[in-house]
């Protein structure tokens, strides 16, 4: 896969091909790994778990292949760690893990794995994400079906997702071209009618509701003005 600018270092160490394994250190602050000692030198840190996986015990007489199979778990162990990290301080789609362990020059089989995992256990799922974080948007600032999808899919929520999301956080789309004019009101109540209402127009726009919507949310204020 195509490595991204930036750092130059390969995230997957070079392990001998020979030698013998002659024990597993302890790793500090990590309960779950291990490092593996191949002829008394450290060559890589893997999970436990991997370890148990790939048979590994002291004493066994190291091969290319599996000198590249725990090449290949060293590089899982980082890649899922730095995963974890990302994901504990906020949720985060399928392709901001993606892209983020890319950066990392992980490779692409790695990523994968490292993805389908979290998926498995429910730490990564687009729809969820989807629903909330249209959710936490719409709350923030009423915005418009097309608004909403538009900045999950900036986040990469697939579009299917995206639009169900949007749908259901947005309501109706008058109602809410209302209330966000009401809010803009406050702030050009000073202007003269034609400037507010330009400005009225463009704000609602660029949140995207349609033309007809806009038209009708400025008929209603005109009418209240008129009142």
């Amino acid at each position: 896969m195509p490595r991204a600018s930036g750092s130059t270092r390969s995230p997957r160490p070079r392990v001998p091909g020979s030698g013998v394994i002659t024990g597993f250190g302890a790793v500090s602050g990590d309960l779950d790994s291990r490092t593996v000692l191949l002829d008394r030198r450290r060559v890589a840190t893997i999970l436990e778990s991997d370890r148990a996986t790939l048979g590994l015990h002291v004493d066994m007489t190291m091969t290319e292949d599996l000198a590249e199979a725990i090449a290949t778990r060293h590089e899982y162990r980082l890649a899922w760690r730095a995963a974890l990290q990302r994901l504990a301080r906020k949720a985060r789609t399928v392709r901001e893990i993606r892209d983020s362990l890319a950066r990392r020059r992980h490779h692409e089989s790695v990523i994968d794995e490292v993805v389908a995992t979290l998926e498995h256990g429910g730490a990564l799922d687009d729809r969820r994400y989807a629903e909330s974080a249209a959710e936490a948007l719409a709350r923030r600032t009423p915005a418009s079906v097309n608004f909403l999808k538009s900045k999950l899919r900036d986040r990469g929520v697939p579009a299917e997702d995206a639009a169900e999301a949007a749908s259901r956080a947005a309501g109706d789309p008058v109602e809410s071209a209302m209330a966000l004019a009401t809010q803009a009101m406050r702030s050009l109540a000073s202007y003269p009618p034609e400037t507010r209402r330009r400005r009225l127009w463009g704000r609602l726009a660029r949140r995207g509701f349609d033309a007809d919507v806009i038209s009708d949310v400025l008929r209603r204020l005109d009418e209240d003005v008129d009142e």
